[in-house]
C-alpha cells in the first residue's frame, strides 16, 4: 500500500488512496454489485493508482452529481485506462451541445411508437430462442440465450446477418472486459472495418434498416462523416449487449436461486403496472454499467482538487444499493423506493432505456410462461465478475423436460 500511496499524483491527498483494481474486485465472483459497494470509502471521493490512476465517486450524491456534470467532466473518453477507441460512440461519447443533436437523430429509433412497432419482432425472437432450448433440459444461459437475444434484436434492426453474432460478441468482449490497451485497440479496429463494409453496402444499395438511416443522418446541416456513422452503429451494438444481456443473466440467476420470487413474477405477468415495478426493481438491484468520465478543467469537490486530465469512475451500486434503503441488497418487488440510475442520469441517460425495459418485460413473460422452473447445475457453479461492465460469465441451468 505504501508503494500505491507514493504513486499518487501530487494533488491527491495520501489518505484518499485505495488499493482498487476495477478489473479484479474482491467478491466479484459472488456478487458484482455488492463487490462494488464494498469499495465505497468514507468520503465522497477516493483515488486508485491502478489502471493508469483514477478517482472513484464514493457516495450516492457524488455519483448522481458527476453523472450530470458536463461543465467539468467529458464523455469523450470513457475507458479506464484511457485508450484510443477509434470512432467515438455516437451519441454516448460526445458532450453537450453536440450530444443533443446526435441524440435527437437516434431517438427516432426509440420513441414509444417505434418500440411498440418492434415489440412483435422482439417477442418472436424471444419465443424462438426459448423453444429451441426448452426440449434440451439444459443450457449455458449466457451464450445460449442472454447474448443471442439482444444481439439478435440489434442485428435485425441494423439488417446484419445473424451468422455474425458470435464474431461480434467476441469483439465486444475483447474491448469491454480487458484492461490491456493493445487488446482493446485491436478489437476496436477490427469492428471498425466490419462496420465500414456494412456502410459501403447501404450507400451502394440502400435498404429499410437502421444502418441505411444512419448513412442519411445530418448534424448542423451537414451529412454525418464516416466516423460518425461507424460510431453510431457501434453505440447501438454496445448499448444492447452491455445492459440487456448482462441484466438477463443476473435476473435468471436470481430466479433460479429464489423459486418463490419466480412464482411471484409469474403470477403478475398480466398486470402491466406490477410488471413495470418488477422490471424497475431488477434494474435497481442488478446494475451493469459503471460509467467513467475525464476531467476537462481543474475544479474542487468537497475540498478535493480534481485536475484536468484525471479520470473518474462512478459506480452505480453506490446509488442503487444506498445503505439508506432498507436491505438494499435484497430484491423486494414491494419496495417503495425503486429509484435507480442504471440507465444514467442527465443528458446522457440511455436513449434506448424504453426498448431495454420492453425487452426485459417480454423476456420475463415468455420465459416464465414457457419454461419450467430452472435450476443451477450443481456441478457448474455460476461465474460472475465485477467489472466496469458487470457480468454473469457462465450460468449453466437444467430443468425437467
Amino acid at each position: 500500500m505504501d508503494d500505491l500511496v507514493q504513486a499518487r499524483p501530487d494533488h491527491v491527498p495520501a489518505e484518499l488512496v485505495v488499493d482498487a483494481d476495477i478489473y479484479n474486485l474482491p467478491g466479484g465472483e459472488a456478487d458484482p454489485q455488492c463487490a462494488w459497494r464494498a469499495l465505497q470509502g468514507p468520503g465522497s471521493l477516493s483515488w486508485s493508482p491502478r489502471n493508469g490512476g483514477h478517482w472513484i465517486a464514493n457516495t450516492p450524491e457524488a455519483v448522481f452529481r458527476f453523472l450530470r456534470d458536463f461543465e467539468n467532466l467529458s464523455a469523450l473518453q470513457l475507458s479506464i485506462p484511457p485508450v484510443d477507441m477509434g470512432d467515438a460512440l455516437i451519441p454516448n461519447q460526445s458532450d453537450p451541445p453536440a450530444h443533443g443533436d446526435y441524440r435527437r437523430n437516434v431517438m427516432a429509433f426509440f420513441t414509444s411508437d417505434a418500440v411498440d412497432a418492434m415489440a412483435p419482432d422482439v417477442r418472436e425472437l424471444c419465443v424462438e430462442l426459448i423453444e429451441e432450448l426448452r426440449p434440451l433440459g439444459q443450457c449455458e444461459f449466457v451464450m445460449d440465450f442472454a447474448f443471442r437475444f439482444p444481439l439478435g434484436i440489434f442485428l435485425r434492426m441494423m439488417g446484419l446477418p445473424d451468422a455474425d453474432r458470435m464474431y461480434l460478441r467476441r469483439l465486444s468482449e475483447a474491448f469491454t472486459d480487458s484492461a490491456e490497451v493493445e487488446k482493446k485497440t485491436a478489437a476496436a479496429l477490427e469492428l471498425e472495418a466490419y462496420i465500414d463494409r456494412a456502410i459501403d453496402e447501404r450507400i451502394a444499395r440502400p435498404r429499410d434498416d437502421a444502418i441505411t438511416a444512419i448513412t442519411r443522418f445530418t448534424i448542423n446541416g451537414r451529412p454525418y462523416t464516416r466516423s460518425e456513422m461507424r460510431g453510431n452503429v457501434r453505440q447501438h451494438m454496445a448499448a444492447g449487449l452491455d445492459t440487456v444481456a448482462g441484466m438477463l443473466g443476473f435476473i435468471v440467476l436470481h430466479l433460479a436461486r429464489y423459486p418463490e420470487q419466480a412464482d411471484y413474477v409469474r403470477s403478475r405477468l398480466g398486470d402491466e403496472d406490477a410488471m413495470h415495478q418488477i422490471v424497475q426493481e431488477f434494474l435497481r438491484r442488478f446494475t451493469i454499467v459503471n460509467p467513467s468520465r475525464r476531467v476537462v478543467r481543474d475544479f474542487i469537490h468537497d475540498n478535493i482538487t480534481l485536475k484536468k486530465g484525471d479520470m473518474i469512475i462512478m459506480p452505480i451500486a453506490f446509488f442503487n444499493l444506498d445503505e439508506g434503503r432498507e436491505s438494499p441488497e435484497e430484491v423486494d418487488f414491494a419496495r417503495a423506493n425503486k429509484r435507480h440510475v442504471s440507465f444514467g442520469s442527465g443528458p446522457h441517460a440511455c436513449a434506448g432505456a424504453l426498448l431495454a425495459r420492453e425487452e426485459i418485460r417480454i423476456f420475463l413473460e415468455e420465459w416464465l410462461t414457457r419454461m419450467p422452473q430452472v435450476r443451477i447445475d450443481p456441478d457448474h457453479p455460476p461465474r460472475l465478475q465485477a467489472l466496469p461492465l458487470n457480468q454473469v460469465r457462465e450460468l449453466r441451468l437444467n430443468w425437467n423436460v
